[in-house]
């Protein structure tokens, strides 16, 4: 099969989506498929290159985001390569004008995170009076807000990453497609990864500073960990944000945290090796989102054998299933209490570790989530 793909986001820009871009292409090309991705532009990359995850097009700029002459262009580079189908997103409503076109080839979309989903939306909000805050900036927004709904109810294939979103998504009574199903994202293994613990307790956040995330729950955290644990530390990796109402996040969190900051470390940017040392010194990665669709970072920890403890809100449990790693509400006890006994017992945190690298390998395998993948869109194109 011939796939295109079409996002804005794909490394160096963006995050988690762009990833899964990069990783679900490379997939297909590993077991016989062609692929093409029409991107936007990055500095100091060029317009055009190959790659291990396929022909890529640096085409457009994330200021043209959605508009006509995009989708066109797409289409352009989608027929050139003759793709029998083209895989975009839910996030910004980018495949809206695509869909749109006439005598295009199906357009399958994957849905990642949203602002139609109310859940998602306001588990950005920490205070009640910042949900109608942010309700009124999607109201501002509804162009956007319109374009994700289209993406979600007019697609010829919906996809999502996990069952929560789906199942979301169906609580809120959309009109989605008929053909539609759970395809996880793929991690590919490690096989010669070794961890080297630091000396001290380390936890490692990765992830945008933002209410999200969970960085809420953080003073808390650590008020009930701190004391058992002197030497703690805690690694947050990820860009700073901005809220309604806050501020800057990373400056709101410092205010939380007052004392308790001498046990938190802010990481800047860091290129792949210098992330790869951070998971490594982590004695448990921990992910207290208030929602999280289907976070890169726990299928990072888990093939890289760490002891994890996250969130119930989205996909995690799903991911977590049949593992030794911790699943807990991030503000209660329950949550402490699993860390605590992850940094109180090395050979119970190897264990979980090792259960969640076999979970990865079995459940997110490259190959057998590609074949999946092609199995499914061929059936129903």
């Amino acid at each position: 099969m011939k796939i295109a793909f079409f996002c804005w986001e794909f490394p160096p820009v963006g995050s988690g989506i762009g990833r899964y871009v990069a990783e679900m292409s490379s997939a297909l090309r590993d077991i016989g498929h062609q692929t093409v991705i029409a991107t936007s532009r990055a500095a100091g990359c060029p317009e055009r290159e190959e790659s291990e995850s396929g022909i890529i097009y640096r085409c457009f700029d994330r200021a043209d985001m959605r508009s006509k002459w995009v989708a066109e262009r797409v289409l352009d580079i989608a027929r050139r390569h003759g793709a029998d189908w083209i895989e975009g997103a839910d996030h910004w409503g980018e495949c809206a004008p695509l869909l749109r076109l006439r005598n295009r080839p199906p357009v399958v979309v994957k849905m990642h995170y949203n602002d139609v989903l109310k859940t998602p939306r306001h588990a950005q909000a920490w205070r009640p009076w910042q949900k109608p805050m942010i309700d009124l900036a999607c109201v501002r927004q509804w162009r956007s807000i319109r374009a994700e709904q289209d993406c979600l109810e007019h697609a010829d294939i919906l996809l999502a990453s996990c069952q929560k979103i789906m199942d979301e998504a169906e609580r809120q009574r959309l009109k989605m497609p008929k053909f539609r199903t759970v395809v996880p994202n793929p991690i590919p293994s490690l096989p010669h990864w070794e961890n080297r613990e630091a000396d001290s307790p380390t936890l490692l956040m990765v992830g945008r500073c933002d209410i999200g995330k969970g960085i809420g729950y953080l003073p808390k955290l650590l008020s009930e960990l701190a004391p058992d644990f002197p030497g703690l530390r805690l690694e947050i990796r990820g860009d700073d944000s901005y809220a309604r109402g806050l501020g800057s996040m990373r400056a709101w969190l410092e205010r939380q945290l007052g004392p308790l900051m001498r046990h938190v470390r802010f990481l800047d940017f860091l290129d792949r090796e210098a992330l790869d040392d951070a998971y490594r010194r982590a004695w448990v990665v921990m992910v207290p989102s208030r929602w999280d669709t289907f976070p890169q970072v726990v299928l990072e920890a888990m093939v890289r054998k760490k002891a994890i403890a996250a969130s119930p809100f989205g996909g995690m449990p799903e991911m977590l299933a049949d593992t030794s790693c911790a699943v807990a509400e991030p503000s209660s006890h329950a949550f402490a209490g699993a860390i605590a006994r992850f940094l109180d017992d090395p050979a119970r945190r190897r264990q979980a570790g090792e259960s969640a690298c076999r979970r990865a390998a079995k459940a997110y395998a490259p190959a057998q989530v590609a074949r999946d993948y092609v199995e499914f869109i061929s059936a129903h194109l």
